[in-house]
């Protein structure tokens, strides 16, 4: 029994009426942390809002990237994700999760740390959690966060361990209610990819008293096994709230009413089929940190395997409920101790295993060091190896450590390797399962997974990869994206190249092949990049928005062309692909619908516009603020300014309980939302002014195009305001806020080629936007 101050509150822990899942009995045989090899047991918590893992119950239980240096723009352990050493948000492509409430108590489920004479505990006392974001829910972000920790675990079982993370489970409290798998079949499909590879994936159903069989719901609807879909039971062991079905929802765990981590470092009771889920995810933690070697030499020589027999030993060790029994698959309340009694009475305690994780690594040119796992009672090796489809193995004998190194293997040649061992007890171990390689100097195209942007410009970028052995040349082909009419651009020797021209604010497709001695390889993959100059929307980086929606939510958003219907994004949903065009001057009516779980509470929306482009959402830059509360959809009307920039920025859109913040204070741009959430689009600002103002006064530019110099020029009667000069993205790049007379002479001696706009600001505050070209000879 752990000495958590607040332990006696969590009825889902210990209860004498046996309706908990027994954890402070499996506690006497683990307490989580690693397997029986010592592998560090991994959980991957993905949420919209991400958690307080800096909380002191679960700041030691955190899980970071140790192969990464944090906020050096570089991905230091080649797993294709820069700077993920708190975890991975695929939406801005950072480490920065968020601090959300729901995903707190997530995480406190799974592991809070037990034992620490402080607050309440996981049913992991030590484990790790790893967190990951995610957008709205559509397919494509599902997939973006799934892919994270199916990365992390495929580079640990390629490795040996060596690289990556040991993820067991993954933990999804949202989804969307009535979903259909038909609709998402790529979505459903990842979790058999997540299980092949070993990691087992639990999906919260939803919190409506419905059959899920008959309305769907996504994810715990889908048909994948490696999908665990849970439902909630109270301290009764009866659901009431949580959806149901007899072959969609596989098992309920405790979900009313449990004592969890809440943020600011507090504690504090809630329901939901988000906590009976990562309920279970602990529970599999738990399962794999079994003190048995036999079970770890299962899941290492297959991580599939693995998988299944945990998934299976979770369902046969349920609790049997009577109302449960046709209401979910197997019928019954997951219980920690029943299903790790069932891993401990199949052990294998003294057995000579085959050694495990065996695993290749090229140590150079032409050396090759072979590792394995292996237990205490492995006293001696024997390896053998030969070329792939040869009769003849080369045996090396009594090898006393768990690595070898093979010496001058010629190129390009695939081979086997088999290793066994012999026991303490005069017994030999089976051979185990052949690991191929093909040994390097092939002609080989470039590994599209190392090709890194060294630099981008708006119309050049400089590209690096990794050598290729056989490589005395590359050769390296571009296309505009999805367009498939390559370009040559050039043979270069290294593995470095500087791609122009390119156009600005463009998405390009790039490819490489190598030219050996001995002929060319095919051409590799295809490489994706963009050029910057498409406007401060795209390429700005704004402050930070966390929200929560778990309980309400931004559902609707209508301007202008833009009409998203969105439903719960978990507090944040980036839409910054959806933009209308807005024009200075005009005026444009805006309506805000908000969404709920069940109670309808009473929101406050604000709605604010970059309109100098700056990457800032400032005090004159609120566009619509109603002044009320509202439960229903509200429209207001939306004025741009006269003198708003033109090109691509940024509106962004909150939404948060009345009383939230502040005590009763609306909500603010870049403040975190405890209940509600954020949305931002792209807006795009027109140069032309608005025909419902009236336009500002007319004047000449010449020479245009213009080389150094460029004169504007207007009539006496026009009192000018200012007079601006904008790049192609809308950034001000020269203004003079009291012109003189009727003219003025502009230095472009320093601008580069390219397209500019002039905008002349009258007294009125009316505006007038021409473009000017600046050509060099």
């Amino acid at each position: 029994t752990p000495n958590d101050t607040n332990f006696d509150e969590q009825w889902h822990h210990m209860q004498s009426n046996d309706k908990d899942i027994d954890t402070d009995l499996a506690w006497d045989i683990t307490t989580g942390g690693t397997t029986a090899f010592g592998d560090e047991i991994v959980v991957c918590v993905i949420e919209g809002s991400g958690s307080d893992w800096n909380h002191v119950d679960l700041i030691d239980n955190h899980w970071v990237n140790s192969a990464e240096i944090p906020n050096n723009d570089i991905d230091d352990d080649n797993n294709g994700y820069v700077d993920d050493f708190n975890g991975w948000d695929p939406q801005d492509e950072d480490d920065d999760v968020g601090a959300g409430n729901h995903g707190t108590k997530v995480s406190s489920m799974i592991g809070s740390t037990g034992n620490n004479n402080l607050g309440v505990t996981g049913v992991n006392w030590d484990v790790e959690i790893m967190q990951v974001g995610i957008g709205s829910l559509n397919e494509a972000n599902v997939l973006a966060a799934y892919e994270y920790p199916l990365v992390m675990r495929q580079m640990y079982n390629a490795s040996g361990g060596s690289e990556g993370a040991f993820v067991v489970a993954t933990n999804a409290s949202w989804g969307i209610d009535n979903g259909q798998p038909a609709d998402a079949p790529l979505w459903c499909a990842v979790y058999d990819t997540l299980g092949v590879h070993g990691v087992l994936n639990c999906g919260a159903t939803a919190n409506n008293n419905v059959n899920i069989d008959v309305v769907g719901d996504l994810p715990t609807a889908c048909g994948s096994d490696y999908m665990i879909s849970v439902t909630a039971t109270d301290n009764n062991d009866v659901r009431t709230f949580s959806g149901y079905g007899a072959t969609t929802i596989d098992l309920a765990a405790p979900g009313a009413s449990v004592y969890m981590a809440e943020n600011t470092n507090s504690y504090g009771n809630s329901s939901g089929t988000s906590f009976a889920t990562p309920c279970v995810a602990g529970i599999i933690a738990l399962m794999y940190s079994a003190p048995c070697p036999s079970f770890a030499a299962l899941m290492t020589a297959s991580p599939q395997a693995g998988a299944n027999y945990i998934r299976q030993a979770l369902y046969d060790g349920v609790d049997p409920v009577d109302n449960l029994s046709d209401e979910c698959v197997t019928g019954g309340r997951a219980n920690a101790n029943n299903s790790l009694m069932i891993i401990m009475d199949e052990c294998s305690f003294n057995e000579c295993l085959t050694p495990f994780a065996v695993v290749v690594n090229q140590s150079g040119p032409d050396d090759y060091t072979i590792n394995w796992g292996a237990t205490d009672a492995m006293l001696t090796f024997d390896l053998q190896y030969r070329p792939v489809g040869s009769d003849t193995w080369t045996v090396v004998t009594g090898i006393t450590s768990t690595e070898y190194l093979l010496l001058n293997l010629p190129w390009c040649v695939t081979y086997e390797v088999q290793v066994l061992a012999y026991c303490d007890d005069e017994t030999q171990s089976d051979w185990s399962n052949s690991v191929t390689w093909t040994s390097d100097g092939c002609c080989t195209a470039p590994d599209v997974a190392s090709f890194t942007l060294e630099s981008i410009f708006a119309t050049s970028a400089n590209v690096a990869w990794e050598d290729v052995l056989a490589a005395e040349t590359y050769d390296i082909e571009v296309s505009e994206s999805g367009a498939g009419s390559w370009s040559d651009y050039g043979s270069y020797a290294n593995a470095e190249a500087e791609i122009a021209p390119l156009d600005s604010c463009n998405v390009y497709d790039l490819r490489i092949k190598s030219v050996c001695a001995a002929g060319e390889s095919d051409f590799s993959e295809i490489f994706t990049f963009n050029t910057p100059g498409c406007g401060s929307c795209s390429t700005i980086e704004y402050c930070e928005a966390v929200g929560d929606g778990s309980q309400e939510w931004i559902e609707r958003v209508t301007l202008n062309t833009i009409d998203n219907e969105s439903g719960s994004d978990l507090g944040y949903g980036d839409y910054t692909t959806i933009s209308t065009e807005l024009q200075p001057g005009g005026a444009y009516t805006i309506t805000l619908e908000p969404g709920y779980t069940g109670t309808e509470w009473t929101e406050y929306f604000m709605v604010w516009i970059d309109y100098n482009a700056n990457g800032e959402f400032e005090e004159s830059e609120l566009a619509y603020d109603p002044e009320e509360t509202t439960t229903e959809a509200i429209s207001g009307t939306i004025n741009v300014p006269i003198d708003a920039y033109p090109g691509s920025t940024r509106m962004r859109i909150a939404m948060d309980y009345m009383g939230n913040i502040g005590g009763g204070n609306p909500p603010t741009a870049c403040d975190p939302l405890a209940y509600g959430e954020f949305e931002d689009y792209c807006i795009h600002m027109s140069d032309e002014v608005s025909v419902q103002e009236v336009k500002g006064k007319e004047f000449t530019l010449y020479p245009n195009p213009a080389e150094d110099q460029l004169t504007v020029q207007w009539s006496e009667s026009t009192q000018v305001r200012s007079l601006v000069l904008l790049d192609l993205r809308g950034k001000v790049i020269y203004k003079n806020d009291q012109p003189y007379g009727q003219m003025s002479v502009l230095d472009l001696s320093n601008f580069a080629d390219g397209v500019y706009f002039i905008r002349l600001i009258d007294e009125n505050q009316f505006a007038t936007t021409k473009q000017v070209v600046v050509q060099k000879r």
